[in-house]
């Protein structure tokens, strides 16, 4: 599961993602398992990661159980079970916080590289 969850972040970093995080949210949740929290630019960069990321992950068997926010673009939510794609702009990222309101969670460390 972590390396998937870090294919993921390596994609978002691809296509041009401002800013990445992976949250272990497992001690803090029981609906999932991790948390990425992805933001970018604009609408269109929000898009083009959602759809990026949902490629790959399909190659790879997984079926999203639920989408929401994919027709404004401006917080585009993918349910995955095990874990959560959270695709801000960066103007909705710094409103709703959430890795302020998920702080105490370990975060998983990925290879920008």
């Amino acid at each position: 599961m972590v390396k998937t969850i870090k294919a993921v972040a390596k994609i978002a970093d691809e296509k041009k993602a401002d800013y990445i995080k992976i949250l272990d949210m497992r001690s803090r949740l029981i609906i999932t398992d991790y948390f990425i929290i992805i933001s970018a630019k604009n609408t269109r960069l929000t898009r083009k990661i959602q759809e990026e990321i949902g490629i790959y992950l399909k190659s790879k068997n997984f079926k999203a159980i639920n989408i929401s926010g994919l027709a404004e673009g401006r917080w585009i939510l993918i349910d995955y079970n095990d874990f959560v794609v959270h695709i801000f702009t960066n103007e909705l990222r710094e409103y709703y916080e959430l890795e302020r309101l998920w702080r105490d969670s370990r975060e998983v460390e990925w290879n920008k590289n």
